[in-house]
């Protein structure tokens, strides 16, 4: 006779997965010794539970019939005496469960016990709905506790700084979930598990509660995907998969599409990145003691099946579903290949290595590098993960090391493109359309795959090459102020590609090219080796401009200084500033999308590099802020304004600079805070504003000044500004601030809907920072007067106090203030995602 069935009131496809992570995050995250023996005892538990990953246990029709009677003759339940009858609405809930999620019939009856438990955590959701919580909380914590088992795997890549004994126990036990086909079952079940699709099973079976349930939902099944993927490319990391497994991870991106963006998934990201580690051969560069170990362990250096089987199925000419994909893979190839060819160690591969040319031309025509652009640097999951912005950093530059031929192939191209267009101009034809635009592609990579670097790894550095010296060999700690110190091989290839393509730049590449150093500024000696670098490059001679690179400080400055001289000679009147923008004389559209090039390079590298920033400022020939200042003040589109005023943002971040900003302020009246007697109308950033920036409907400008307020706020606050034109203090900025920009900002259209939140936050940013900044004092609460011109006027207040008094009073501020947080409230409870939400959860 079969034994009686009996149900696990943990529930077994939630409680013991909840135990197991609970033992990998004790033993593997947060180091407790004593957890190590727990987790070992789990591993060898539940290894089936890994080895079959996600199943679920079958129904059967005994289990059928035994929950079917449980309300006459009740049910066992582990750890408690006798049986317990079962409601007939559980059971009914149960066999809809069962169907629901294809589990065994008692699973799920344990999975509605358990959220029976669990429903005081959850206020509002019955059982049922709490139980669809749990299920998918299982399979999420079964992903992560693989994914971190894998992590702490002993390899190539990474380490968790654990004992070797523990890493040898995770590193076994892996080893073992591999060999029983892991690659196969998690690209299954990505390919298989799709959050709408769920959705819509659980939506007939009115498995889905409101919109908090459905967001947890949705959020626990993204996250057992993703962690599933992030399994198999932390594996690929630390050991390069075999031959069938990188085959059917191939198979698997062959499929892959992009998101409405254009750019990959976090999921798609992850499995191609897995397959880029398959291919890295870096390791072999940095000479470690492993390095004979890790090379016996590649199949890529030891493998000729393995490389012909790889080699055949990228040379095939059958399209991927996205080309750029399968062009960036091939790279990847090209020059892994390329790297083996290096090596004294492999000879037997030559057949092979020698296709790297063909297989990179191939790449490169298979736009690579736009690609890269797109679908992998700007994906949002992208900057969020150190291991992928080192791939990739090693990919851009060995190809640019490996293969210097290619690359002076792309610069001859880009110069003959360069010709025909302008030619065609010359002859008043249009450009022709089918010029190939790889190397600007590749100049756009670089400048976006640097410009954000959250980890703080300065991987630019290696674009650089020290110069200062060979005119000063005191400077210690350079690579070249010791002759036996020479730099890397690598990094003088990298220098010279930055130096050469900013010789005889052709105007097609000019702005890619800013672009580029953009990104390789960022940090603090990636900005100080730029700024020199454009420092070194301008023309020695004043009165001989026209001689230096257009790439250089010289050059851009005198630029701004001509486009001064030259627009403010028509500087029009306040009353008639609906014609503010007329159509610009003597500055074309490509002109200005240089100069905002420059000054977004600009901004950079004063934002980084505080000696930068006081050497630019101090230029006696350049004088950048009195020019920018005295361009504000020209006819030219907000666009560039709003970059102008990034720039001085930046300039204000040293405190000495701010002061001397405060009082240009006060001297161009950007703002106007003093009006003339006789003047009909306000001018200004006020006028640009209302008049303006509102009938386009896109607002760069206020968001800029705002933002130039704050850092200025915070920088340096002059106690007596505006003394002798106006009673002294911050009040005309704060009016601004607060009457137009923050209590009007909701009643504008915007054209762009997150624009809406980013002028709020910016506003609001400089609020916080004057009432943070502000003491209350007793004199504060009397009326002060200052003598102007003969006369007595009442004196301004402290900022602080004069936003403190709109608060605690009712007035419009506070009115909007609190409606803001109703509608936080109301907007963030849908628990749906919308333009600016980032900027709106600051607001």
């Amino acid at each position: 006779m079969a034994a009686p069935l009996a149900v696990n009131s943990g529930a077994s496809l939630w409680g013991p997965y909840k135990n197991i992570w609970t033992a990998v995050e004790n033993a593997l995250l947060k180091r407790q010794p004593e957890a190590v023996h727990v987790l070992d005892l789990l591993l060898k538990k539940h290894k089936p539970d890994f080895i079959s990953l996600f199943k679920n246990p079958a129904k059967s029709p005994q289990q059928h019939e035994k929950i079917q009677k449980a309300s006459t003759e009740g049910i066992a339940i582990k750890g408690q005496q006798g049986t317990r009858l079962l409601p007939e609405a559980l059971i009914k809930e149960a066999f809809i469960l069962s169907d629901l999620f294809n589990i065994g019939e008692v699973a799920a009856v344990e999975l509605l016990l358990a959220g029976e438990h669990q429903q005081p955590h959850f206020p509002g959701l019955t059982r049922g709905l709490v139980a669809v919580l749990l299920y998918w909380d299982g399979k999420r914590c079964i992903a992560n506790s693989l994914c971190t088992l894998v992590q702490s795997r002993k390899g190539k890549t990474f380490t968790m700084d654990l004992s070797p004994e523990v890493e040898s126990m995770t590193t076994r036990f892996t080893d073992d979930l591999m060999e029983s086909g892991l690659t196969q079952k998690i690209l299954t079940l990505v390919s298989q598990i799709d959050v709408n699709n769920e959705f819509d099973k659980l939506q007939k079976e009115r498995g889905l509660g409101n919109e908090k349930h459905r967001k947890e939902v949705s959020d626990l099944i993204k996250e057992s995907r993703k962690s599933l993927a992030e399994s198999l490319f932390s594996w690929a990391c630390q050991t390069p998969l075999n031959k069938d497994d990188t085959l059917l991870l191939i198979g698997y991106l062959e499929k892959v599409s992009v998101e409405a963006d254009g750019s990959l998934d976090s999921v798609n990201l992850y499995l191609f990145m897995a397959l880029l580690y398959c291919f890295d051969v870096s390791f072999l560069e940095s000479g470690t003691e492993d390095r004979d170990e890790l090379m016996h362990q590649t199949p890529l250096l030891t493998e000729r099946q393995y490389v012909a089987a790889i080699h055949q199925r990228l040379q095939d000419s059958q399209p991927w579903k996205l080309s750029g994909l399968q062009a960036t893979i091939r790279l990847a190839w090209a020059l892994a290949l390329r790297g083996i060819s290096q090596l004294t160690e492999v000879t037997a591969l030559a057949e092979f290595t020698e296709a790297d040319e063909v297989l990179a031309e191939m790449a490169v025509g298979g736009n690579a590098f736009l690609f890269l652009t797109d679908a992998v640097v700007a994906s949002e999951i992208f900057s969020q993960e150190e291991f992928f912005i080192r791939r990739i950093h090693t990919l851009v530059t060995d190809f640019l090391t490996r293969m210097p031929m290619k690359v002076k192939q792309l610069r001859n191209r880009a110069e003959e493109d360069a010709r025909l267009i302008h030619m065609s101009l010359q002859m008043g034809n249009e450009p022709p359309t089918s010029l190939r635009r790889d190397l600007e592609h590749l100049l756009l990579l670089i400048g976006e795959l640097y410009k954000k670097d959250p980890f703080h790894l300065e991987l630019a550095l290696e674009f650089w090459c020290p110069t200062e010296p060979l005119q000063n060999t005191t400077l210690m700690g350079s690579y070249l102020g010791v002759a036996h110190q020479r730099p890397p091989q690598r990094q003088v290839l990298l220098s010279k590609f930055v130096r050469q393509m900013s010789d005889l730049l052709s105007p097609t590449l000019y702005i890619p090219y800013l672009k580029m150093l953009q990104g390789l500024a960022t940090g603090p000696q990636c900005a100080h080796y730029c700024f020199s670098f454009l420092k070194g490059n301008g023309s020695s001679h004043a009165e001989n401009l026209q001689a230096g690179s257009p790439v250089s400080w010289d050059h851009f400055f005198h630029s701004l200084m001509l486009y001064h001289e030259h627009l403010r000679r028509d500087v029009p009147s306040a009353d008639i500033v609906h014609q503010r923008h007329s159509p610009l004389r003597g500055i074309t559209q490509r002109e200005m999308d240089g100069l905002v090039a420059f000054l977004q390079l600009t901004t950079t590298v004063i934002e980084w590099s505080e000696s930068a920033r006081l050497a630019l400022c101090e230029h006696s020939q350049w004088t950048p802020v009195i020019v920018m200042l005295g361009l504000l003040q020209c006819s030219i589109p907000p666009a560039l304004k709003a970059e102008l005023l990034k720039t001085l943002t930046a300039f204000g971040k040293s405190p000495e600079i701010a002061a001397s900003l405060w009082q240009s302020l006060e001297h161009t009246q950007i703002l106007q805070t003093v009006r003339r007697t006789g003047q009909r109308q306000a001018a200004g950033i006020e006028v640009e504003l209302n008049e303006i920036e509102s009938r386009a409907e896109e607002y760069p400008l206020t968001i800029a000044f705002c933002n130039l307020i704050g850092t200025l706020v915070e920088s340096y606050f002059p106690s007596n500004l505006g003394a002798g034109l106006r009673p002294p203090g911050f009040e005309p900025y704060l009016q601004f601030l607060r009457d137009t920009v923050f209590l009007r900002f909701r009643t504008r259209a915007y054209r762009r809907a997150a624009e809406k939140w980013e002028v709020a936050e910016a506003v609001l940013d400089v609020f916080y920072k004057l009432l943070r900044d502000y003491e209350p004092q007793p004199e504060d609460f009397v009326e002060q007067y200052v003598e102007m011109q003969g006369e007595e006027k009442a004196a301004y207040k402290p900022p602080g106090f004069s936003l403190m008094h709109h608060l605690l009073n009712e007035s419009p501020m506070l009115e909007l203030c609190l409606s803001l947080l109703e509608e936080g409230v109301t907007q963030l409870d849908t628990y749906a995602p919308f333009p600016g939400t980032k900027k709106f959860q600051r607001c």
